[in-house]
């Protein structure tokens, strides 16, 4: 091993994407705050030369030109952005040989959970867990969150929800992200009327059906650590019906102040996960604030100029504190 260099031995690790534009804020954060880090870009993996100990806990990686060591003395903090890196969508421009490439680099980067000295943002197995939506639900219930009824199925019918609703929410349990003749498909919230649902085309996977909210007004909130940051989401001035990702270049975001009740029950939800970090989606509605869900790696850099959220400074702060970093 080499004589001890701060931009040999990074202490914060920033696990993330060639074209992650959230986590450059992040970067250029820690650059004012002038702390040793090393981003890695997961395309950027098969053409790195990575050397991992397991049993000693060492990690060489040549990595842009330069060699760098990760170590359990060395390493602080790591920003994982890539929780669902390379998932397999059938993407049939790759060959097999592909395909096992980003699988296997996947599988090292979740085996770097080792160094679990380290304080992630946020851990990959908490992170997993939180990532289904069934388990967000409950959570948030015995929280105290007012949650839309919900069933998971591959047999709806007419008279699934008790809730007596015209219209229904249909969402996949797992992101819909599909390729198809070169073309990328991305499944949102689509909204239809209950007496539409019918079994027949469903028995090949479950989905997810609630019951969909009227008039109600779509808040983002952010979570990183104990602070909270919210935004309402409108369009020319009024809440967005259904998903309001569809509507998302001509979306306002405003920052607002939620209930401290509320605040509270988002950052309990993001504690009860395991996380330091989660973008929960919420939806005002009849004077009560609906959980909706919770994205462990969930966006924001647009909010930190749309809504001016510091957000930014918030994630480089839990990554660089006192008591994480060494001096000196």
């Amino acid at each position: 091993m080499p004589a001890k260099s701060a931009s040999l031995y990074p202490q914060i690790l920033l696990l993330a994407s060639r074209y992650d534009l959230t986590c450059d804020y992040v970067v250029s954060q820690l650059m004012r705050k002038s702390v040793p880090y090393l981003r890695i870009n997961t395309e950027d993996l098969p053409t790195s030369t990575v050397e991992l100990d397991p049993v000693l806990r060492r990690l060489m990686i040549e990595y842009g030109g330069r060699r760098y060591y990760v170590t359990p003395d060395s390493l602080r903090s790591v920003f994982f952005r890539r929780p669902v890196f390379l998932r397999d969508y059938g993407d049939e421009q790759r060959s097999p040989a592909e395909r096992f490439s980003r699988l296997q680099w996947a599988a090292f980067i979740q085996n770097l959970m080792l160094f679990d000295e380290a304080c992630w943002l946020n851990s990959p197995a908490a992170t997993y867990r939180a990532e289904h939506k069934a388990v967000q639900l409950s959570v948030a219930a015995q929280l105290g969150f007012a949650v839309p009824e919900t069933r998971v199925t591959n047999a709806p019918h007419s008279e699934l929800l008790s809730t007596a609703c015209s219209r229904v929410a249909l969402k996949g349990l797992d992101t819909v992200l599909l390729r198809d003749d070169g073309l990328e498909i991305f499944g949102f919230t689509t909204l239809e009327s209950s007496s539409a649902l019918e079994p027949s085309g469903w028995r090949s996977a479950p989905g997810m059906i609630q019951a969909a909210l009227s008039n109600k007004l779509d808040i983002r909130v952010t979570v990183v650590e104990d602070r909270v940051f919210a935004a309402s989401i409108s369009a020319n001035g009024q809440p967005i019906d259904g998903d309001w990702r569809t509507h998302k270049l001509g979306a306002q975001f405003s920052a607002i102040e939620l209930p401290e009740e509320t605040a509270q029950r988002c950052r309990q939800l993001v504690k009860s996960l395991g996380l330091l970090f989660g973008g929960i989606d919420l939806a005002l509605c009849n004077d009560e604030y609906y959980f909706l869900e919770v994205n462990p790696t969930g966006e924001w850099g647009w909010l930190v100029d749309a809504a001016e959220l510091p957000i930014d400074a918030a994630i480089a702060n839990t990554l660089t504190k006192g008591d994480r970093l060494h001096v000196g």
